[in-house]
């Protein structure tokens, strides 16, 4: 393996040194101080710190305060460290393990496996195992030993086969809880119909709820239309009975005054004519009105 292998990809920089940058207080970032190394790009800046790298424009840095950091640590060990010195590789490697660098830390381990196989330190970095004799992966030591992977981890094969069963009817009781949900969020939209005063509207909701009931081939909800619309009908009736409509009334009262009026007088026709004169008797009938304004509860009833 190139030990060039062990350098970060970095870009291109005219500054290299390990900073501290300091963001305005209006950026994106939730970190307001992002620390690394500090890389010029043009108008921008690129902070790298092991695997990771954050790119800011120049115009949200408000500063950037020059320290040592642990690139800087890695670029002097990785100077000074020997190409054909397999234990100081290996130990190299702890190092970057040991300061959160697995994945380069890994490398480290592949090249000492390069330099010297049968390494123990190193393939047991790496996870090898000695199997009668040999060095074997993980994965090919849970293959020699009967282990099935299934979805990334090892199972024997009778473990895997109760596994799957036990996959199988979780999934059989997930749709039989998804069914069960499915009818009880229509048997709820249903019965809330039912909830009116409007028999029409009852009615319906009650042929409906018979309809599901046939469906699902269910005597229990076919049973459950049947009370409900009884008792819904009975709760209404109760309410109309008991159902008032305010009503505003005028009314006028007339009476005929008693005794009637009555006066005697000659004049008429038979003046007029010369006749003789014979008094006439005329009523005047006198009424007495009386008006009414008031409001009143009246049986309203319903549909």
């Amino acid at each position: 393996m190139n030990r060039l292998s062990l350098i970060p990809l970095l870009i291109a920089a005219v500054s290299a040194t390990a900073d501290e940058l300091h963001l305005k207080d209006d950026t994106v970032f939730k970190d307001r101080v992002l620390e690394g190394r500090v890389l010029e790009d043009g108008d921008r800046y690129a902070v790298v710190d092991r695997d990771s790298k954050h790119v800011v424009k120049k115009a949200d840095v408000k500063e950037i305060v020059k320290k040592r950091s642990f690139m800087d640590d890695f670029d002097d060990r990785l100077a000074s460290l020997p190409a054909d010195d397999a234990e100081a590789i290996f130990e190299f490697g702890r190092w970057l393990e040991e300061n959160d660098w697995a994945s380069r830390a890994k490398l480290a381990y592949a090249e000492v496996l390069d330099l010297d196989p049968d390494h123990r330190g190193a393939r047991r970095a790496l996870g090898y195992s000695l199997y009668e004799g040999a060095w074997v992966s993980p994965d090919e030591l849970n293959r020699r030993k009967g282990l099935v992977e299934f979805e990334g981890r090892w199972y024997t094969k009778h473990d895997l086969e109760e596994l799957k069963k036990q996959i199988e009817g979780d999934e059989k009781l997930r749709q039989g809880f998804a069914e069960r949900r499915k009818v009880n969020e229509n048997l709820n939209r249903i019965m809330r119909r039912f909830a009116t005063l409007d028999k029409k509207e009852r009615q319906k909701a009650y042929e409906d709820l018979a309809r599901y009931g046939e469906e699902l081939n269910s005597p229990e909800i076919r049973k459950l239309a049947d009370d409900s619309k009884a008792w819904y009908d009975e709760q209404a009736r109760i309410i109309c009975a008991r159902l008032l409509a305010r009503t505003e009334i005028h009314a006028t009262h007339t009476k005929l005054k008693q005794p009637i009026e009555t006066f005697t007088t000659n004049l008429g026709a038979a003046i007029a004519l010369g006749a003789a004169q014979n008094p006439v008797t005329i009523q005047l009938p006198e009424l007495q009105i009386a008006e009414v304004h008031t409001t009143v509860d009246i049986p309203a009833g319903c549909r």
